[in-house]
This record gives C-alpha cells, structure tokens and sequence, in this order.
C-alpha cells in the first residue's frame, strides 16, 4: 500500500507501508535503482549459501582432550571413540565409554 506524505511547501513523496504485528513503518518507497541493486545482492547471497548447504557432512574441530565418538559402520552396537589420536572400539555403559578388550 502507498500513501502520499503532504508536507506543507514540499511536493508529494510516495511512501511505503510495512506492518509486523502491532508496529507500522512507512517511509519513502526505495527507486528502481535500489531495487535491483537489493535484488541482485541477495541473489548473490543466496548462490553462496547454496553453494555451502549443498556439501555433505558437517566440520567437526579436533580438541585436545575432548573425544569424537562415531558408530562402526559394519556394526551399529559398537562406538569407536577417538581421543587425543587413540582411537578405541567399546560401548556406553550407564553413560560412561567402556572400550572392548
């Protein structure tokens, strides 16, 4: 919706009316120039998230002293921990990794 802001000794400027919930802006509707320009800016936007959301997996950080823990692929009842460069088969028992043998 447009309304015309009439200030006296000014000419009629176009505004724009945003309404979210119980606020309302309105301010002067954006030109043509400005709207692509915004347009094209979240297109590129969008093309670099797409780019990021389409590569599988996520990147975990290794810390020291803090352990991965991952499901053997062949045997989902068995975890494999990895901590500080050991790596171990075992299970969680009462919350606690117990390695196997």
């Amino acid at each position: 919706m447009t309304n015309a802001i009439i200030q006296p000794g000014a000419k009629k400027v176009k505004t724009s009316k945003t309404r979210s919930g119980s606020v309302t802006v309105r301010a002067p509707a954006p030109s043509e120039a400005v709207v692509e320009h915004n347009v094209r800016a979240s297109t590129q936007a969008l093309d670099r998230v797409t780019e990021r959301l389409a590569k599988a997996g996520v990147r975990l950080s290794v810390k020291k002293s803090v352990p991965l823990y991952w499901l053997e692929s062949d045997n989902p009842d068995v975890m494999i921990r990895k901590l500080n460069g050991k790596v171990e088969r075992g299970s969680l028992v009462d919350g606690v990794f117990k390695a196997i043998g």
